[in-house]
């Protein structure tokens, strides 16, 4: 299977995945969006850690990329696959212990907010989204970033790992409400 997905392929992922998470905070009640469920972020503090996470990476994406490359170099390797990936991701999110910087912690997030974030979300996918036209298709594999996870990764990695960021989160939130997929 191919799994180096090309612009308009990266661009269906991430707005399925924001959608996807969108649609199952937009059906909570406030109980469910505000509960701590076994003392974990509440559900209105994923999301609001999702667009926090979603803008950083859009002023990383805003860069120029001769920018990018003085700070970061070329890529000395081809893109791993999205399977590969979620891998290391899973791996280094479920054993590493790892946390949330300061500046992406959700602080608190009320009921009456969450129509308020839910746009929020909106907007930073749209953002990134539209940061994807700055690229080539080859671009996306000839340079890279550095993502807080992963180390040093190519411009068509930092992309997957933002989908595979907000389908995290949503899995942990299906657990924590007692749902499945």
């Amino acid at each position: 299977m191919n799994e180096n997905f090309s612009i308009d392929e990266l661009k269906a992922h991430l707005l399925k995945s924001i959608t996807d998470f969108n649609t199952l905070v937009e059906s909570l009640d406030k109980q469910e969006f505000e509960g701590h469920p076994g003392g974990k972020w509440s559900a209105g503090q994923d999301l609001k850690h999702l667009v926090k996470s979603n803008r950083t990476f859009g002023l990383v994406f805003s860069l120029p990329l001769f920018l990018l490359n003085f700070m970061y170099g070329k890529a000395n390797r081809p893109s791993r696959s999205l399977s590969a990936l979620k891998m290391k991701y899973a791996e280094k999110a479920n054993n590493s212990g790892l946390q949330a910087p300061g500046y992406l912690k959700p602080g608190n997030i009320y009921f009456e907010e969450k129509e308020v974030w839910i746009r929020k979300h909106n907007g930073s996918g749209a953002y990134l989204l539209k940061c994807l036209d700055r690229y080539s298709e080859s671009e996306l594999d000839e340079n890279t970033m550095g993502h807080p996870l992963f180390g040093k990764v190519t411009v068509r990695e930092m992309f997957m790992s933002i989908f595979i960021h907000i389908y995290h989160h949503h899995a942990i939130l299906l657990k924590k409400l007692g749902k499945s997929a």
